[in-house]
């Protein structure tokens, strides 16, 4: 104890309760630990009866901006699976290029695109 300071050692324990131990004293001396692995389970076929209700597939398209950015946003109805495209423009070419690859990717585990679903914006002119 120091002769004439009014703090007590309650006061230093009512300190650390509110403000949390000394960030001084605990660096260096805590170690971060390793985290446990993901495993990230890959199915290389889904099942026949998947495929058989819902192998075909209606898309339902829109363009959505986040912070100007122009992203495409795709959603299938019965399977609700969504994607999210970038896209540097609105011009049909980019659109067209972004509606491919998300068709190929349904393609790729043997759903068939049979009707897409967007507004006015994507009429063709």
């Amino acid at each position: 104890m120091l002769p004439n300071c009014p703090i007590t050692k309650a006061n230093i324990m009512h300190a650390e309760d509110i403000l949390g131990p000394n960030l001084g004293s605990l660096k260096g001396k805590m170690t971060r630990t390793k985290p446990s692995r993901v495993i990230i389970n890959t199915y290389d076929e889904l099942p026949a009866e998947m495929l058989e209700k819902h192998g075909d597939v209606t898309l339902a398209v829109d363009i959505m901006y986040i912070n100007e950015i122009p992203f495409m946003m795709m959603t299938s109805q019965a399977i609700h699976f969504g994607t999210a495209e970038l896209i540097k423009n609105e011009k049909i070419s980019t659109i067209m290029i972004a509606l491919k690859q998300v068709i190929e990717a349904y393609k790729a585990r043997g759903f068939k695109i049979c009707y897409i679903l967007a507004d006015g914006q994507f009429e063709h002119t």
